[in-house]
């Protein structure tokens, strides 16, 4: 019996490339990486770059925010073959509710993305999941244009994005940095 009879329309997840999360081996990040890129698939890295003070010194040097973790695009029936050629990656995560591969959203992606290259403002992952807060709108820098949730961690305000089964993103901005999405009354 096929998976999908026919006459019915095949979801998304199956035909148009996502972002999965690929489990690496200890200390194989950039290994990976190098696989992935010569065999051509697409593929995050998360890396940021920070600046360490010393006594005498600033060291800049790039920190893995997600150790043994690698974003990569495919389609969903190219998992196994990327497995089989790139032996430094282990497994995909899973949603354990769906069974299926775990999928970060395009636009989650790309989000983290920018979070992730401005080096003034360092990046916090957390494993807790962040629950739904006040939808903004970013007004410069950066992450100008982007959506998404305001959070307090800390008594800090953060911009978040969500990460899928690994968690959130969050970066600290200022209140006067973002806007209320419309349809959104709350008070910033």
């Amino acid at each position: 019996m096929p998976l999908f009879p026919v006459g019915t329309e095949i979801p998304g997840y199956y035909t148009t490339p996502q972002w999965f999360i690929g489990r690496v081996k200890y200390c194989h990040e950039h290994k990976a990486a190098g696989m992935l890129e010569a065999i051509g698939v697409e593929y995050f890295l998360a890396e940021q770059t920070v600046k360490k003070k010393w006594s005498d010194r600033i060291k800049v040097s790039k920190v893995l925010l997600l150790p043994r973790y690698i974003f990569i695009r495919c389609l969903n029936s190219k998992r196994v073959d990327i497995l089989q050629r790139t032996p430094s990656i282990t497994h995909f995560m899973t949603d354990h509710e769906t069974g299926r591969a775990s999928v970060i959203r395009e636009e989650d992606l790309e989000t983290f993305r920018r979070m992730v290259g401005n080096d003034e403002r360092p990046v916090t992952v957390s494993p807790v999941q962040l629950s739904a807060g006040d939808r903004v709108r970013v007004k410069q820098g950066i992450l100008k244009g982007r959506e998404c949730v305001l959070t307090e961690i800390s008594g800090k305000k953060c911009f978040a994005v969500g990460l899928g089964i690994l968690g959130s993103a969050s970066v600290e901005l200022q209140l006067s940095d973002l806007e209320p999405i419309d349809g959104d009354n709350n008070e910033q």
